[in-house]
């Protein structure tokens, strides 16, 4: 990888991509080097720690403390990682005021059992750091499990996209074979060649370090595709829900679908009309049907859409 790759985003483009204010083609690179390069997802995760930490320490203000709670705050595993700081920086605070009170004259009560009560305090605050420290062990072990997962998912997306684009293409010569058929007049063959179409590819919700990824949807595009790739296919059929994410709006629904096999992940494939967008916030909801028609959300694919 070309060295200026690994160094062309600085902290506050980091904190933008955080924010979700970063353009979309950036946005995309970045996406890719957080997997790919090591240096930069330490960054970008040092970068993620010290942005929570100033929020739970209310050092954010104005338009970034906004961003913050409407963009970084729509993922519930992010939302987790922010109550974890405050629960530290609550400690902390009762750590100190422990310190604080134990510098005050004490009288003889507290001076005869001084000694326990300072075993009692050492051993509880011991137990606490070390459920923090194994938490983060743990958290550390599992980032850099889920780096490798995302690693060999971005191999076998790439796989997917390729053999997606051909199929769109033979889908395309069909098409245009069928508007050779009598009946198609020349207006109906000039709309369907002009048909023109945007595909966002979206991997399997992860619980550890993700970024909601941008696409723009310029005025002359008709439909916007969604490639959904699944950990697994378990469910005879799914249903795909499209639904605004700050007001649980329901924008479209697809019809009952099978999962495709591509490459060595099963996916979905769903297409709407780009006209159904604004610029905001999106998530595509997948329901798992059983045989007996029942449903069940087996994750949450979110998305963000800029219209230019």
């Amino acid at each position: 990888m070309p060295a200026s790759d690994k160094h062309d985003f600085d902290d506050i483009q980091l904190v933008q991509y955080l924010l979700g204010k970063l353009p979309a083609e950036e946005s995309e690179r970045l996406d890719e080097l957080s997997v790919t390069d090591d240096d930069l997802a330490r960054r970008l995760r040092d970068t993620e720690n010290d942005l929570v930490d100033a929020y739970v320490h209310s050092e954010l203000s104005g338009k970034t403390l906004e961003e913050f709670r409407t963009f970084y705050l729509s993922s519930a595993k992010r939302r987790e990682k922010v109550a974890f700081a405050e629960g530290l920086l609550q400690f902390q605070a009762s750590a100190a005021r422990v310190a604080t009170q134990s510098t005050k004259t004490p009288s003889f009560f507290s001076r005869m059992f001084a000694p326990r009560r300072m075993i009692l305090q050492f051993a509880a605050a011991a137990f606490v750091m070390s459920l923090i420290l194994g938490y983060l062990l743990f958290d550390n072990a599992r980032l850099r499990y889920q780096m490798d997962d995302a690693r060999t998912r971005q191999s076998s997306l790439e796989q997917n996209k390729q053999k997606l684009e051909n199929e769109l293409r033979e889908q395309r010569t069909a098409n245009a074979d069928s508007q050779k058929e009598p009946g198609l007049d020349g207006k109906n063959r000039a709309d369907l060649d002009q048909l023109k179409t945007l595909s966002l590819m979206l991997p399997p919700p992860a619980r550890g370090l993700s970024s909601v990824k941008t696409i723009t949807v310029h005025p002359n595009v008709d439909l916007l595709v969604l490639v959904l790739a699944l950990e697994s296919a378990d469910f005879p059929q799914y249903r795909v829900t499209l639904k605004d994410p700050a007001t649980n709006e329901v924008v479209w629904r697809s019809a009952d679908l099978e999962a495709a096999s591509a490459g060595n992940k099963p996916g979905l494939t769903v297409s709407f009309r780009a006209g159904l967008l604004k610029t905001q916030n999106y998530v595509a909801e997948v329901a798992g049907l059983s045989d007996a028609g029942k449903a069940q959300i087996i994750g949450d694919y979110p998305f963000h859409v800029v219209l230019k």
